[in-house]
């Protein structure tokens, strides 16, 4: 036998081998996506930490240097580790062990060789281990030496009965809108949504890719397709309630991706606003425009 053929022979061998291990053997996608969820189990049980300690500055480590915060709590996004590290430092998050967070991930995905994303649930518990808020997430994550860090946080506590009184009467804080590089892509996804959230569900679900994730804190959970989103998106349209939708910024991050982000509000029947807060995306960049990633939007809420 040559070598050749003892060599082929092996490889023969060794793929019969391995297939026989498995009835279904694991896809590309399905290992790094077992590999994506790994790696926000690891950096979930970081922040977890982080939050218990009352550790700021440990918290801070978790974040990109140039890193945006989008969360309910805050009325305009926190742009870059600094500013959000003093963000936690002033809440006392976590102080004498008063709360501590549990999140669990629904979804956790690559989007390219060092992209992730990931959307799942957090409960806020007080030092008997009680729920005292809840909320949805969706974050976007770049893979660094082995570890993600936080590229936009976007995190809302649940509101699946509205945005409270309380929350409401604080004033809304409208932020600078963006004008910078794809500035209309991006809007022309903010366009679409705004004339179209009510009357035309199936145009706002276009929006977004065939596995495109929509986490939205009124609606209480994480939709995953856009044939399901196309259904919450009908279902949940209120007739006489209209939306008003804008930039605070976008960015590219390379691999055809792009973070988006803004705030918005509804108003009823007679022009009163009922909801106001911020949304964080994650767009793919096409030639022909920008297309929904993921979605998280959710009003602002004082806890």
């Amino acid at each position: 036998m040559t070598m050749k053929n003892m060599f082929c022979g092996f490889l023969i061998s060794a793929f019969a081998l391995l297939a026989g291990c498995s009835e279904e053997p694991l896809s590309l996608t399905e290992t790094a996506d077992m590999s994506a969820a790994e790696l926000i189990a690891d950096f979930t049980e970081s922040f977890s930490a982080a939050w218990a300690d009352g550790d700021a500055q440990a918290m801070g480590r978790l974040f990109e240097e140039d890193a945006i915060r989008i969360v309910s709590t805050s009325a305009s996004p926190i742009y870059g580790r600094d500013a959000i590290v003093r963000e936690f430092a002033s809440n006392d998050f976590g102080a004498d062990e008063s709360t501590t967070i549990n999140a669990t991930t629904e979804v956790a995905k690559f989007v390219s060789d060092d992209i992730v994303l990931g959307a799942g649930t957090y409960n806020i518990l007080d030092s008997d281990g009680a729920a005292i808020v809840s909320g949805l997430w969706g974050n976007a994550f770049r893979l660094r030496a082995g570890s993600l860090l936080m590229l936009m946080e976007s995190a809302g506590d649940l509101s699946v009965s509205g945005m409270s009184a309380a929350s409401l009467a604080v004033p809304q804080k409208i932020d600078p809108i963006y004008s910078g590089p794809r500035a209309g892509a991006l809007n022309q996804i903010v366009t679409t949504y705004e004339e179209n959230n009510v009357s035309n569900p199936n145009a706002v679900a276009e929006l977004f890719v065939n596995d495109g994730i929509h986490v939205i804190s009124g609606n209480g959970r994480v939709i995953v397709g856009k044939e399901n989103i196309r259904e919450s998106l009908s279902s949940g349209a209120v007739d006489g309630v209209s939306l008003d939708a804008w930039s605070y910024g976008y960015r590219d991050v390379g691999d055809s991706l792009a973070l988006g982000w803004g705030g918005y509000n509804l108003k009823d029947a007679a022009g009163q606003v009922i909801e106001y807060g911020m949304w964080g995306n994650v767009n793919r960049i096409t030639e022909d425009g920008d297309r929904i990633l993921m979605e998280r939007a959710g009003p602002f809420s004082l806890q």
